[in-house]
């Protein structure tokens, strides 16, 4: 299961990484966690969410010492399924004349992307129950046909679609404005109303008179809102302002396959929540919550702050909110179930008294279902932090654990790397040479730690075979990063 800001504990959406065809722009926790499977003991038959957890004790590669850690995996019983109900959808499409650029090697432009993979959104559409809109927006809006269903655009508009042209600039206030009039607030219904804006506005920020424009979709006129930016510069203060609206979530678009990945191959999970409002409580009397990764939280960089004397604060009680929570992807291998992302990861400090007694944790799970019903649930969790010897209770915490400091260093290189680029004083600049002696160890440390036995490699040849879609997929989006880190393979990425 996502949780992100418009989360599927497959995330929300704002949790992935951010990246184009030359690099990353921006990598995260929650972003590498999202791309991965983890084994769940059990698949969840009865439980909206219900969660699964682990520890362990490992050595800080960057610190040198030992560190504790609790893993939380979210699961649902609508994982792998989706909680698909009949949608009516109003899409609004960019056609600013920046909608013209080519970002990937397909030499296609931003606007035919989104063209065909309307056109495909259209033959997944359930013929009974759904009905889509779609507008075009640039500083005007022009309906190209209201609310129909699938036989009524297959039949009539599908080359109104192709006919498409970009020109002129941008009006999200507008395109937002339109799409919400397109849906009939007479019809008594219980559908899921969506409005899927799809746009290359990637530097345009949640300004009041758009902010009130969301909160009334949402609050008023109970329709959410899902942005989806064809850019390779994604706007992160955006998709967090989005993502806290109830059902709301925000997808970058950086590479051409993601438009279709988002919108057709994961359409059932993706615009369906499965509860709203999620709330997760964890409590301990004798250790401290020192920091949290993942569930919409921003990763801390550790490799910073190895030597940081200032510190979170650390706390024996901390909430944290999930917000609205999506379904996500599972896979079948060899009778065992990996859920799509899910996890977050918490370290922990446990007070001096209790380094040999056993640490207790309580955790209390609230959301809000569909219904507005409320629901809880209570866990007890224990382990001993043990004589210091690394100890992992499973492959979920051991995988989580390796993506984070992976993640962590791997985010420092590419700040690193930007500067680098962006140097005007090249070698003569002694700036220039401690950010090249930084890249250098970051890179070490990243080749040391991938071939200390982190990563979790298939067992077999038969899930080697029914992976090998899933690692293709992963070495195209991580060549850039081949050649940058010495000894990098994506196995972290593609074994369970």
């Amino acid at each position: 299961m996502g949780a992100e800001a418009g989360h599927n504990m497959n995330a929300n959406s704002r949790n992935y990484n951010y990246f184009n065809d030359s690099g990353y722009a921006k990598v995260s926790f929650d972003g590498f966690i999202n791309e991965n499977y983890f084994l769940i003991q059990s698949q969840e038959k009865n439980l909206v969410q219900n969660l699964e957890i682990s520890h362990a004790i490992v050595k800080n590669p960057l610190s040198y010492q030992n560190d504790a850690y609790i893993g939380l995996l979210l699961k649902s019983k609508y994982d792998g399924i989706g909680n698909r109900q009949p949608i009516d959808m109003s899409i609004a499409l960019d056609i600013s004349g920046s909608m013209c650029s080519i970002d990937g090697n397909d030499g296609k432009s931003r606007l035919t992307l989104a063209k065909e993979s309307l056109k495909k959104l259209v033959t997944i559409m359930d013929t009974n129950y759904d009905r889509m809109s779609l507008i075009t927006f640039n500083h005007n809006t022009e309906e190209i046909f209201g609310l129909l269903n699938k036989e009524e655009i297959s039949s009539k508009f599908l080359n109104d679609i192709d006919s498409i042209k970009a020109r002129g600039g941008t009006d999200l206030v507008l395109a937002l404005k339109t799409a919400m009039n397109n849906f009939n607030f007479e019809e008594l219904t219980t559908k899921e109303k969506r409005i899927i804006l799809i746009t290359d506005a990637a530097y345009n920020d949640l300004n009041d008179n758009l902010f009130n424009l969301f909160r009334q979709c949402v609050e008023e006129k109970g329709i959410s809102v899902t942005i989806m930016c064809i850019s390779s510069e994604s706007n992160l203060s955006l998709a967090d302002k989005v993502c806290n609206f109830k059902g709301c979530n925000y997808f970058p678009i950086c590479k051409s396959s993601d438009l279709d990945f988002f919108l057709v191959k994961n359409f059932k999970y993706i615009f369906f929540p499965i509860c709203y409002d999620t709330k997760l409580t964890i409590k301990s009397e004798n250790a401290q919550i020192s920091k949290c990764f993942g569930g919409g939280n921003e990763i801390i960089d550790e490799y910073e702050n190895r030597n940081n004397e200032s510190a979170p604060s650390l706390s024996n009680e901390i909430t944290f909110n999930l917000g609205s929570i999506f379904s996500s992807d599972i896979l079948k291998i060899n009778d065992k179930i990996y859920s799509k992302g899910g996890l977050i990861l918490l370290k922990i400090n446990p007070n001096d008294l209790a380094l040999q007694e056993e640490l207790k944790f309580e955790f209390t799970l609230e959301y809000k279902l569909l219904d507005n019903n409320k629901a809880s649930q209570n866990y007890s969790y224990s382990f001993h932090f043990g004589n210091g010897y690394e100890y992992f209770s499973d492959n979920n915490i051991k995988k989580g654990i390796s993506i984070f400091y992976f993640a962590s260093v791997l985010n420092h290189i590419v700040e690193i790397q930007n500067k680098r680029n962006y140097s005007q004083d090249g070698k003569n600049d002694e700036n220039q040479k401690s950010r090249d002696l930084s890249l250098l160890e970051s890179k070490q440390i990243v080749s040391d730690f991938l071939s200390k036995n982190f990563m979790i490699e298939p067992d077999n040849n038969e899930t080697k075979d029914n992976l090998n879609n899933y690692k293709k997929m992963m070495e195209e989006r991580y060549t850039h990063f081949k050649t940058l880190i010495v000894g990098f393979y994506p196995s972290l990425y593609i074994s369970y």
